[in-house]
């Protein structure tokens, strides 16, 4: 028998990858900046000697720069890592009134679902945790945050597709007639009427719970 998951195992995993990943790039940037000031110091009276240099300098910024992406998306990976974990500490009531709960189900194109439900009624549910900051609107068909007057699009691309292709697979795999899905935000707010936005539930942390109760009367 598979052990079973812990919360934000999957991503925990990604960010400790991309951090590795990182270190290396910049350990790469130094290495071929100290080859480039060698290299220039013994050819630089020669056009192949500029040349080359250039080259390595050019070489040592990407490296670099490449490094500052992927620990951003280490850092990134972190937070999502912290929120699922406050998530999980949040649903521990429901596992003790019988709900059955899965943390970073494998799943076909969508990568994996942070969480999926199963309560004592026989209702499944899946559950997209982000930790996005702002007020979350829905906006000609699209979810999106807001801060103060504006109001921006999620770099991830359209969350709602996302999580609703989640439910489909979950579906699929656990034979269930039906899944609902919820996107769940551990920061900032939620302003849709009735946490509806085209039959997915966007709710914060702290209405997480309530909302899965209430869906499941």
């Amino acid at each position: 028998m598979l052990p079973e998951k812990q919360p934000g195992e999957y991503i925990r995993k990604l960010g400790e990858e991309r951090r590795q990943s990182a270190i290396l790039r910049y350990a790469l940037a130094v290495g071929v900046l100290i080859g480039t000031v060698l290299l220039f110091s013994i050819l630089s009276i020669s056009s192949l000697g500029v040349l080359l240099s250039l080259g390595g300098l050019v070489g040592s910024y990407y490296l670099y720069r490449n490094g500052q992406h992927l620990m951003k998306r280490a850092g990134d990976a972190q937070r999502g890592t912290k929120a699922e974990t406050e998530v999980a500490a949040l649903l521990r009531p429901l596992e003790r009134q019988g709900w059955q709960v899965e943390y970073n189900l494998r799943i076909r194109r969508w990568g994996d679902a942070d969480v999926v439900l199963h309560s004592p009624k026989g209702n499944w549910y899946v559950v997209d945790v982000k930790s996005h900051g702002g007020t979350k609107v829905y906006e000609s068909d699209r979810l999106r945050k807001r801060y103060g007057r504006n109001t921006y699009d999620f770099k991830e691309g359209d969350l709602i597709e996302k999580v609703k292709g989640q439910a489909k697979e979950v579906r699929r795999l656990k034979g269930a007639r039906w899944v609902t899905a919820l996107l769940c935000f551990t920061k900032g707010n939620v302003d849709i009427p009735g946490n509806d936005a085209d039959g997915v539930y966007v709710v914060t942390a702290a209405d997480l719970v309530s909302t899965l109760l209430q869906l499941d009367r």
